[in-house]
């Protein structure tokens, strides 16, 4: 299978503030030998699917090229429509600083997902003026891309048409991952159909990056959790296709992470799993152990790599075999 994508770096405003924010997207799809698009083939690029790269803690120098996101990129995201990578405020070239609270960070994710959901990705005008804005329209259309968006309502100079997106992956990398858990697909952007990746997420240290705001972030993340299995039961009740989109989460983590050991993880998420169950019962008192067991299973998947650390340094390739076997 050949492969055409167009890189495009960028900058996109944030939807709480106006700041620009740096971001590269990458529009891809599949070619016959003879330079033709693959209309169906059981290899070809899924074009309806999209993933949304969150990086590290900015301050330590987190951001969207970190290694690990690169390397999922590299395999996880040439067979899919679209990706973007964005560095929040305070990263790489995106203004502002980070916040003590990541609330504003969350803005800046779903500026993206808003984006996502439109169907027009808006360039930052300070950034790029309309004569950028219309070269970029212009290059687009020339390799062939623009007709997956509809091209024909792009006359709109400040924004590039994106493909529809039928599902959407949140690969947050630590800070990432706290940040993208946060947003609850399903309630926020149901046409998304939105799963979420934490790759270390930063248990042991969400204190330090949200302050007062911990527990919510955490009971946030369990509430969603536990709202998916609840999803993924009636699914099994009512006999609809396993396959169907319902939210989805997988942590991966390495057993000797620098921010959380590895029992106070297998703990952390012993309870995630306790209260899916007891969700589950609750909204389907009649389903049986078995069947609520694999309700809780497909909504939430865990992978503990041994012997691996926070920075995944020469393990990356272990983290995308992970996110590569679980979303498909």
């Amino acid at each position: 299978m050949l492969i055409d994508s167009f890189e495009l770096p960028c900058f996109v405003e944030s939807r709480l503030d106006g700041r620009a924010l740096e971001a590269v997207v990458r529009f891809t799809k599949a070619l016959t030998h003879a330079g033709e698009p693959v209309a169906a083939a059981e290899d070809a690029v899924e074009a309806s699917r999209a993933v949304v790269f969150l990086h590290a803690y900015a301050p330590l120098g987190g951001n969207m090229r970190n290694k690990v996101l690169d390397e999922i990129d590299r395999q996880v995201g040439r067979r899919v429509g679209l990706t973007i990578g964005l560095n929040m405020r305070g990263a790489g070239r995106s203004e502002g600083r980070t916040s003590w609270t990541g609330l504003p960070e969350q803005e800046d994710v779903r500026s993206v997902l808003d984006m996502l959901q439109t169907r027009r990705l808006r360039l930052h005008a300070a950034r790029h003026p309309a004569a950028d804005r219309r070269a970029i329209v212009r290059q687009i259309r020339a390799r062939g891309f623009a007709e997956m968006a509809d091209a024909g309502e792009g006359d709109d100079v400040d924004c590039v048409c994106l493909p529809r997106v039928e599902n959407t992956l949140l690969c947050g990398y630590s800070y990432g991952a706290m940040i993208s858990a946060a947003i609850v697909g399903p309630d926020e952007y149901p046409q998304l159909a939105i799963d979420h990746a934490h790759i270390s997420y930063p248990y042991g240290v969400v204190w330090a990056l949200a302050l007062h705001r911990r527990a919510w972030y955490l009971q946030r993340l369990a509430d969603a959790v536990a709202a998916a299995a609840v999803r993924h039961a009636a699914a099994i009740t009512d006999g609809s296709n396993p396959s169907a989109r319902q939210p989805r989460t997988l942590f991966v983590a390495g057993t000797c992470d620098s921010y959380t050991a590895a029992a106070t993880y297998t703990r952390w998420w012993d309870q995630l799993q306790t209260r899916a169950l007891q969700a589950v019962a609750a909204a389907h008192p009649q389903m049986d152990a078995d069947d609520a067991a694999q309700a809780v299973g497909r909504a939430l998947a865990v992978v503990r790599v041994a012997n691996a650390d926070h920075g995944w340094l020469r393990r990356e390739a272990e983290v995308v075999d992970a996110i590569d076997a679980w979303w498909r």
